[in-house]
């Protein structure tokens, strides 16, 4: 083949691959750059022998030569770059000066120069190799044989020059006709390819390798956490932790395409289905909330559930984490049972009553009907805990709780104040003002008929000995339907109801009226 033609085609070749390098390469692996930069000097070595005869011979033979040694300084300095290791800069930039020293010596001694220009870059390029040798153990993949391959091509065609060079029979210039040059610029050609693609092996080869590492460390994160974590693509779980499993009571393999919405409680189900709704596919927004999960273990248990939108195996999923907060949940429900209910009797306290009374006003405004707020005091109860004592008054406020929840109905509610006194709001009452105020004084008349019936097995705190107890009690019945008075007002009403019957003669039921008030 024609020499100045496989220069030309060195030279395209150099370039374009330097191009290409240099395009792809990013500052995280900067090594690419070194090498782009250093086959971008090959190419302008190629093109400065080109031009020897045309240009001076310091630029075309010295400079020229010099570039190589400087292309092959710079692929070191990247082989040292991509292995992270502190580089022998003498080693391999000494070359370069020596190459221009001894260029310029043999500037007219073709022979010369073929021979120790050879040998120092073989030197340069055993250099690399032996760099590339002596961690590949600490190299992931089969790039760095490539290249390994690449640099020993290259070096087998400089032995070729030097071989040319020490038997005298090498051209007298570049220009010349030549077989074994021809083969060792075609040898050029191919070594670049080998070079190339195996930098390339390289950077790629230690991106997969970081990924499968960082899979792994996610992976090992994702068992060692203490939160249960699932994939759920189209609601099926298509990834589980081992957390996750033991939190349900179930293996794995068992998680894997189950529908977790299948082991919501059924009283949660509405607030599943609206969570559901809410969380859009790809959506990245975390969504948390509280819902009880059957359990193959521990029955049902309150969990925490917070869901987030992401991409996996290129699908639109859901990422899920599941926290047990049944201990915390019961912690919780304790705490409001002490905020909210009577310690003696389990009854709904004041602060509930005005709550849920409250509640129910307003919830009335949009519905017809009346309802009853019954105001109960038991007569003479501190004469029944002077001679029995507070214990034995105790156990008859307990019994009033029982007697009052079994009268009333399951719509209705029943509170204590505190003390002696008792409310109960009747709902549901007829529209018709008088129907209402019979059906209220029906329930009020058979109350006060319940909670007069003797109270049997009260123990006496002096002598321990079971005794029967009578006491009676007022109530006060205030009727209402549709209104915006507090329920503190409404409740001082049914209360003046209440004071009224206890000075009534029979101490029985009284209703509120507008005279009350006045």
């Amino acid at each position: 083949m024609h020499l100045p033609t496989l220069l030309i085609l060195n030279i395209a070749l150099s370039v374009v691959v330097g191009l290409t390098l240099s395009y792809t390469a990013n500052r995280q692996f900067k090594e690419l750059y070194l090498w782009a930069g250093a086959i971008g000097i090959q190419a302008l070595g190629y093109a400065l022998s080109m031009l020897r005869g045309q240009i001076d011979d310091m630029w075309s033979i010295v400079l020229g030569n010099c570039a190589f040694a400087i292309s092959l300084a710079l692929m070191a300095e990247g082989i040292y770059h991509f292995q992270k290791s502190k580089p022998l800069r003498w080693l391999i930039w000494l070359p370069v000066p020596l190459t221009f020293v001894l260029f310029s010596v043999f500037i007219d001694d073709m022979r010369a120069r073929l021979l120790y220009g050879g040998l120092l870059l073989a030197v340069q390029i055993a250099v690399a190799i032996w760099l590339l040798a002596r961690r590949h153990q600490h190299t992931a993949g089969r790039g760095q044989y490539v290249m390994i391959l690449g640099f020993t091509v290259a070096l087998a065609g400089l032995g070729l020059r030097v071989s040319l060079a020490i038997n005298n029979t090498g051209p007298e210039t570049f220009m010349d006709p030549n077989h074994a040059f021809n083969l060792i610029f075609l040898g050029n050609m191919l070594s670049l390819l080998l070079v190339t693609v195996g930098a390339v092996m390289m950077v790629q080869e230690r991106i997969q390798h970081a990924l499968v590492a960082s899979e792994n460390r996610y992976k090992q994160l994702i068992e060692s956490a203490q939160e249960g974590i699932c994939i759920l693509i189209d609601e099926r779980c298509r990834f589980a932790n081992e957390r996750m499993a033991a939190l349900l009571g179930v293996s794995v393999k068992q998680l894997l395409d189950s529908m977790l919405a299948d082991l919501v409680d059924h009283d949660d189900q509405p607030l599943q289905k609206m969570y559901r709704q809410a969380q859009a596919p790809g959506t990245t927004h975390v969504q948390t909330y509280d819902v009880r999960l059957r359990t193959a273990h521990a029955g049902v248990r309150w969990f925490s559930i917070s869901g987030v939108g992401l991409q996996w195996q290129d699908q639109d999923a859901t990422l899920v984490f599941l926290t047990d907060i049944h201990e915390r949940k019961l912690a919780e429900e304790q705490v409001r049972q002490l905020a909210y209910h009577d310690d003696l009797t389990r009854l709904p306290n004041r602060r509930q009553f005005i709550d849920r009374l409250t509640q129910v006003l307003a919830l009335h405004q949009q519905v017809g009907g009346h309802l009853a707020l019954m105001f109960i005091d038991l007569n003479k109860f501190k004469a029944l805990n002077d001679e029995y004592g507070h214990h034995a008054g105790d156990q008859v406020l307990i019994a009033v709780a029982q007697r009052l929840r079994e009268v009333v109905r399951a719509s209705d509610l029943v509170a204590r104040l505190g003390g002696d006194e008792f409310v109960v709001l009747l709902q549901g009452l007829s529209e018709d003002a008088t129907c209402a105020k019979e059906q209220a004084g029906q329930i009020g008349n058979t109350l006060h008929e319940i909670l007069a019936e003797p109270y049997e097995h009260i123990f006496n705190d002096e002598t321990h000995l079971p005794v029967t107890c009578s006491i009676s009690a007022s109530i006060g019945i205030h009727l209402f339907e549709r209104t915006k008075i507090s329920a503190e007002v409404l409740l001082n009403a049914a209360d003046t109801a209440m004071y009224r019957a206890k000075k009534a003669p029979t101490r029985g039921v009284q209703f509120f009226d507008a005279d009350d008030a006045s």
